[in-house]
């Protein structure tokens, strides 16, 4: 089990962030993930293991002038 925005969801061996954010659908536009506290921009999600009982805070891509 992990925990997304503070939320339970199933973990599954082998998943990644981009696993993970493939299976949530308002997803679209986060660039940046808390991962148990550490900070993993989008171009490593691929390479990201998510640990069974991991914290997972969704940080979306934020523009304003």
């Amino acid at each position: 089990m992990i925990h997304v925005d503070d939320k339970p969801m199933e973990w599954e061996d082998g998943m990644t962030l981009a696993i993970l954010l493939s299976k949530i659908e308002e997803s679209g536009f986060v660039s940046v993930v808390r991962l148990n506290g550490k900070l993993i921009s989008s171009p490593r999600f691929g390479q990201t293991s998510v640990p069974d009982g991991a914290v997972i805070q969704l940080l979306p891509l934020v523009a304003g002038g």
